[in-house]
This record gives C-alpha cells, sequence and structure tokens, in this order.
C-alpha cells in the first residue's frame, strides 16, 4: 500500500508505504517512466510503516511513519535515512509511553529534519500535533 511518492533529482520517483499485512515499511524507487529499480524493505518483528518519504541533499532518502518493534512506546516514529541505494545508513525513534505516529518530514536549511507527527503521549489530550526539528 503505497503512502507517499515524491520525484527525484533523476526524473524518477520514490513511494513509500507498507508492504503486507504484517506490515513493514517499503520504499520503492522508479525510474521517470515508473519501472521499478529497486526496493527495500525496513522493520522489525513488529509493524512498521512509512508513510512520507523525502530525498535528501546528499541524494539519500528520509523516510518517516511508525514502529511497533522498536522505541519506547506501544508506538513511536520511526525516521530512516538511507543512501541512494536504499541502504540504511541510520534509524531514530521518537515517542513516550503512548501512540506516536510521523506524518510528514523534509530536510531543513541546516541539513537536520523536521517530522510533522501526533502524539498522545506529550501534550493537552488525544492526538496533539507533534512536531519534531532534529
Amino acid at each position: 500500500m503505497g503512502y507517499s511518492v515524491k520525484q527525484t533529482s533523476d526524473g524518477g520517483y520514490i513511494i513509500t508505504g507498507y508492504y503486507d499485512v504484517a506490515g513493514g515499511i517499503l520504499l520503492l524507487k522508479t525510474d521517470a517512466n515508473g519501472e521499478i529499480l529497486w526496493d527495500k524493505a525496513y522493520g522489525g518483528t513488529g509493524f512498521e510503516g512509512g508513510n512520507s518519504v523525502q530525498q535528501t541533499k546528499d541524494g539519500g532518502y528520509i523516510i518517516v511513519g511508525e514502529t511497533t518493534s522498536f522505541g519506547a512506546g506501544s508506538v513511536d516514529i520511526y525516521l530512516i535515512k538511507t543512501d541512494p541505494a536504499g541502504d540504511t545508513l541510520w534509524t531514530r525513534t521518537y515517542g513516550g509511553p503512548g501512540v506516536e505516529s510521523g506524518q510528514s518530514v523534509l530536510q531543513a536549511t541546516d541539513g537536520g529534519y523536521v517530522i510533522l507527527g501526533s502524539t498522545n503521549s506529550f501534550g493537552a489530550g488525544m492526538d496533539d500535533i507533534y512536531l519534531i526539528k532534529t
């Protein structure tokens, strides 16, 4: 199931979403005609999903979504940085004891990342806006 698509600097496309019912983050790279060049899967033994992807200044990709395999709570924001071939460079999780989800990510001018999502671990009540700057 696809959740985010962006055009890449080479004219192709990068797509992220979930790759099966059990959950796992899928990253697909296509050429300009939509032909798949490669695909990668990320996650652990729980449920993971990718909600947003962007190409980064170094030609790699940044993916944000959620994870039940890693982190501090039942569901946490999951941030994955890859190289241009989709190989994982690093991952981070953000959250508390409740449920957090990352919905959008972009690279800031200083090279860090800005994540927009939701949280019920922090804030005034259920499903507050969660803005994170890395």
